[in-house]
């Protein structure tokens, strides 16, 4: 097998204090909203609603789902609209807060070096890697849509 065809295409993102790795194909969309409607009662993880190609897509702040504070609301929001993976009903989409402009890369398994530093113990990280030179939090995708789909259901 080629190079080519063991590498996968990943974005780097940016968020407030760290980095996210992520596999391009399960990005539908990078986008900046001026108007997130929030969601009363809420945990704080659920920052709110957008609306993007007519659909309400809740977002999701991976950071405070980590136990860090929730950020101030600013008035433009970057967000990565994310493909739901776990396909549960209601949940086509859900997006990520993010800081900064996605880096893309082609990443291969060489490429990766796992970290030292310790994962946070709930489960919403995956993997802690250095990827290009830079630290970066691999997300378990399927759980953060499953807090999701067992939020949602409560609604």
């Amino acid at each position: 097998m080629s190079d080519a065809q063991e590498s996968l295409s990943c974005f780097i993102v940016p968020v407030t204090e760290h980095h996210l790795l992520l596999p391009q194909p399960a990005v539908a969309e990078v986008v900046t909203q001026q108007f997130m409607r929030e969601i009363p009662g809420a945990p704080p993880w659920l920052t709110g609603l957008v609306e993007w190609r007519n659909e309400q897509v809740p977002v999701v702040s991976v950071e405070t789902l980590m136990g860090a504070a929730p950020e101030p609301r600013n008035r433009l929001q970057r967000m990565l609209v994310m493909h739901g993976l776990e396909q549960f009903p209601g949940l086509t989409y859900y997006a990520l807060q993010v800081r900064g402009i996605p880096h893309p890369l082609k990443i291969r398994p060489q490429d990766l070096e796992a970290s030292s530093e310790p994962d946070p113990g709930d489960g919403s990280i995956a993997r802690r890697v250095r990827a290009s030179g830079v630290t970066c939090l691999i997300p378990t995708l399927e759980r953060i849509e499953g807090l999701l789909k067992e939020y949602l259901q409560r609604l």
